[in-house]
């Protein structure tokens, strides 16, 4: 199925221009470039998205052609091993991860179209990343940043004090904040019903 190591041009559907790998045999190209067109014209993918995983599988396909394996060999041996690779030149967790996935979608279709046997992505796990806690205000730097907004009693003023006081005390996000319409908050209660991600519904104080 290899063509010796030949480099061809290939399609990009998603920016239009080919874009060309030396080390891309043909029939690993013509293949990248079927799943590229599955990425963009059958999953609806954005073309930012597309490119991202495309260069991750192509990543993929030339270890594997450098390798003298060709399509229907794919196999975890193989994805540990590019993985390894990517891994000893400097890639962050987050990288692998992300290329683990793409990896996964690649020979999860694959295996549907018949190209590999077996699907290996099955077994790949991802390196988990490192998660760190988001950066929060200490009490006196939050203090002094309410009473700097004070200082303004322009009508702007007192609204930008008001929405600093809101986040600080409910923990709702900037973008829950932007969405409030006067109907949303309940002054008896004392709470404010925001909408948040996928326009769930939420109450707080």
């Amino acid at each position: 199925m290899l063509d010796g190591g030949r480099g061809v041009a290939q399609r990009d559907p998603v920016t239009g221009p080919p874009a060309t790998d030396a080390a891309l045999p043909a029939a690993f190209a013509g293949i990248l470039e079927q799943y590229t067109d599955h990425l963009a014209l059958e999953r609806n993918l954005s073309a930012h998205t597309v490119r991202a995983y495309i260069g991750d599988v192509t990543s993929l396909l030339v270890h594997a052609a450098r390798a003298h394996i060709e399509t229907g060999e794919l196999d975890l041996r193989t994805l540990r091993s590019w993985l390894a690779l990517e891994h000893t030149k400097g890639a962050s967790r987050t990288t692998l991860a992300r290329r683990a996935s793409a990896a996964r979608g690649f020979t999860a279709w694959a295996h549907r179209r018949g190209l590999i046997a077996a699907d290996p992505g099955t077994a790949l796990t991802s390196p988990k990343a490192h998660r760190h806690l988001p950066e929060i205000l200490r009490p006196d730097e939050a203090a002094a940043l309410l009473d700097r907004a004070g200082l303004d009693d322009s009508p702007t003023g007192l609204r930008d004090l008001a929405a600093l006081e809101l986040l600080y005390a409910s923990g709702a996000r900037v973008s829950e904040l932007c969405g409030l319409d006067i109907d949303d908050v309940d002054r008896e209660r004392r709470t404010v019903r925001v909408f948040g991600k996928g326009s769930k519904e939420r109450v707080v104080p």
